[in-house]
This record gives C-alpha cells, structure tokens and sequence, in this order.
C-alpha cells in the first residue's frame, strides 16, 4: 500500500470522528454523541495531524475552530458519508423493487423488445428500458443488464446466451422475384443493396461481404448499395421498397407475421448471436433469473426454434 492509500485508509476510518468535532464545535460533545472516550477521539485526530504533517484545529480552553486543512477534511468526509448513505438507499430500494434497468441497441427494442413488453407485467417484471447502441458500464451501475449482438464472449461478467442468428434477405412483400430469377441474379441487376452502417465496423459481421462469403456467392459487381446507421432504419426502407435489406433474426420476425416484409434469399448462419449480459453479483439476484426466463419464452415464441434452442 502506497503512502496516499494508507493515509486515505486513515482518513476514511476517522470520518465519523471528523464529522463529529465539525458539528458538535468541541472533542467532549464529538465524544459524548459517538458514545466513546474523548481520548480516543483526541487519539485519532494526533494521528491525522502527524500523518498529514498540518493541523487539523486550533485548540482553546473554551472552544476547537477548524484549519483550513480541517475544514477541506471535514467536508470530504461529509461528502463520502452522503455517498455511502446513497450507497445504502439504492440497496435498500432494489431489494424491495423487481425493476431492472436493461439496456438493449436500438434496432431490437424497436423490432422486438417493445412489442414484448406487454407480456411483461404477466411474468412480474419492471423493466425500466434504456435504448443504447453504445456499450454502458455496467460495473458503474449505468444499467444492471445488457442484450448484446455479437461474437462473444465478454470477459468479466456474467454471461448467459439468448439465442442464435441468421443472416437473410428481405423485401417489401410487393416485391416479385420472376420465374427466371433468383436472388443472385436480382443481386446482379441494377438494384439497391440495404445494410446497417453499424454492422459493418462492429465486429458483429453484419453485412452484405459477410452474407455472400457464407453463402458461397461471389460478391455482386452491379448492385448499388445504400447504407444506414441503425437496422430499424434500413428494414423500414425495406418496406418502402427501396432495395433488399440484408435481415436478421430477430428484427424480421414480426414485420414478416404482420405483412410488411418477406424473405427473398436464402439465409446464412453467423457467429454473431445474442447474449445477456450483467455483473455476477446481479446474476445471482432472483429477478435477474426472472427476466433470463422471460426473455428465452419470448424469444421461442418469435423465432422459430427447437427445444434446445437452436434455430
């Protein structure tokens, strides 16, 4: 332990005392309102003084007044007290509350999160939804739960997996495919290719490169393409027919069901999939076991999957 540790060490055990002297303007009241000897406390604040090598106050017969020393002391304990009594307050709340901060990317809430959440009072969940297609700190307590896309895994933290993905293509359902026609001849005509922008630098492998290498097709050479910066965004124009949008699981599910979209291509496997991921500490906790369940039935419910979960 270095000498600024030890010395924080110090200052964090002698906060309660520091507080005391501040408020009570006297070692004999600090002493009485903490029910110990006011030698101990004269003891401790010898200790401090010697460690920092400044006082902390000047003393009189009648009266104690703070250095400036003190007083930045004094109030820096204060202000560590506020945050350990938040500390103790956000324990205390989310024992006695199922709500769960969870943090999904944008294009799943829009596409399959938020149509589910209507089931969600029948299972007893409170999710309080934070859409982010940034990865938030989940040690720093920012969300207490993420959905994840990608390859996997995320060393540090507790990690279940929700469900596998397939890559596939897509179109407005007005869209015709000829007799004499299939995908890879459509891919060659002067059509427009939709991809996610994201998907393409993020390491998920979500794009058209990706799809056609999986396939075995050689890359079209006459096929224009049109990026987006969110997947919602790229299957929406989808529906609007502006080209085929590269699909996956889970974001096309419900838009085929409903009418708005169908398949157009052959699909592709990826080594990208979805996961759950939160600290070990949340993973022991009942309601994070709650949401995981949850999760799986509506993921089952919307894919086609087998028992085991594979697709």
């Amino acid at each position: 332990m270095n000498k600024n540790s030890a010395l924080v060490n110090k200052l964090a055990k002698s906060a309660a005392f520091l507080i005391a002297i501040k408020e009570e303007k006297s070692f004999a009241g600090a002493a009485l309102r903490l029910s110990i000897d006011q030698s101990a406390i004269s003891h401790r604040i010898r200790m401090l003084e010697d460690a920092i090598g400044l006082p902390l106050f000047e003393r009189t017969t009648r009266k104690i007044t703070l250095t400036e020393t003190g007083k930045i002391l004094c109030d820096a304990a204060e202000s560590a007290t506020l945050v350990w009594n938040a500390a103790l307050e956000k324990i205390r709340t989310d024992r006695q509350s199922n709500q769960i901060k969870l943090t999904v990317p944008s294009s799943l809430a829009m596409k399959w999160l938020v149509p589910a959440i209507s089931r969600m009072d029948e299972a007893g969940l409170d999710l309080s939804l934070d859409v982010n297609d940034s990865m938030v700190d989940l040690h720093a307590a920012e969300a207490d739960v993420a959905i994840r896309f990608g390859p996997g895994p995320y060393p540090g933290f507790h990690v279940d997996h929700l469900a596998h993905c397939e890559f596939t293509p897509v179109a407005q359902t007005s869209f015709e495919i000829g007799a004499d026609h299939n995908f890879w001849d459509l891919a060659e005509e002067n059509l427009t290719l939709l991809s996610d922008r994201r998907g393409q630098h993020d390491g998920t492998g979500y794009s058209w490169d990706n799809y056609f290498q999986e396939i075995h097709a050689a890359k079209p050479n006459a096929a224009r393409r049109h990026s987006f910066d969110r997947a919602d965004l790229m299957l929406q124009a989808a529906m609007s027919g502006m080209g085929i949008a590269l699909g996956r699981t889970l974001l096309i599910e419900n838009d085929i069901a409903a009418g708005f979209l169908k398949v157009v291509g052959p699909p592709a496997s990826t080594r990208s999939t979805y996961w759950l991921v939160t600290t070990a500490s949340f993973a022991q906790s009942g309601k994070y076991q709650l949401l995981l369940s949850w999760l799986k039935e509506q993921i089952y419910s919307t894919a086609q999957y087998d028992a085991t979960g594979a697709l």
